[in-house]
């Protein structure tokens, strides 16, 4: 069975790591693929990483994904923990909605990881 690893963007501005397993899928969601864009320094660079990005899976985010964070982070609250990045939010949130680990270098997803059902799995560890 397939383990499907959605990325942040935390991975992907990093050197590539070691290869991962055959068993992983590595995955994007809409808001990380934004994040990636917004760095694009010119038309063609933004044509360029583009393509690139389109290797990885798409996992949808919908009114579900959002339904999802807002839960989880009314939970955080109750704890004082909810001030993390909002992108971070709805990337947990997907993750939870898609039965996905989050692959990243950010330890907002550990905190995330309390109160949604994914596996945070840290780049190289």
């Amino acid at each position: 069975m397939t383990r499907l690893l959605l990325v942040d963007k935390s991975v992907l501005v990093r050197p590539p790591a070691a290869e991962r397993p055959a068993d992983e899928e590595l995955c994007m969601c809409a808001v990380t693929r934004l994040e990636m864009l917004y760095s694009a320094r010119s038309q063609d660079d933004y044509l360029t990483l583009e393509d690139a990005l389109d290797a990885f899976r798409h996992l949808r985010m919908d009114l579900e994904t959002f339904a999802i964070a807002g839960t989880a982070q009314r939970e955080l609250a109750a704890t004082g923990q909810h001030r993390v990045p909002l992108p971070d939010l709805l990337i947990a949130a997907c993750a939870q909605q898609h039965a996905a680990d989050v692959l990243h270098v950010d330890r907002h997803f550990d905190t995330l990881a309390l109160v949604l059902r994914f596996r945070p799995v840290r780049l190289g560890e």
